[in-house]
């Protein structure tokens, strides 16, 4: 059996799959290949709304963004996601 995890939905849904087999155990998480930023709230993370040479490096990479399509209707900018495996926990 599984538990599948779509981090897409909030709050994210968890499900058993595979109910019967007993043979082995995971867990599934769908992560969608891209996710998209609002401009604005990279600023906000990043703590750099006063900072103007960060927001002109921004507004630069954002023009390139759009020029090369990755940017939607709504002006934000695609990202690429990268998963990483963590440490085992020990107990």
């Amino acid at each position: 059996m599984y538990l599948h995890v779509d981090p897409t939905q909030v709050p994210p849904v968890v499900e058993v799959r595979d109910s019967d087999d007993f043979t082995a155990f995971k867990v599934v998480i769908e992560v969608p290949e891209h996710a998209w930023i609002a401009p604005g709230a990279l600023t906000e993370l990043a703590g750099r709304a006063g900072d103007d040479e960060w927001r002109r490096n921004l507004a630069g990479m954002l023009a390139y963004a759009a020029s090369k399509g990755w940017c939607d209707e709504a002006g934000r900018v695609r990202a690429h996601i990268e998963v990483t495996t963590a440490a085992p926990h020990q107990d």
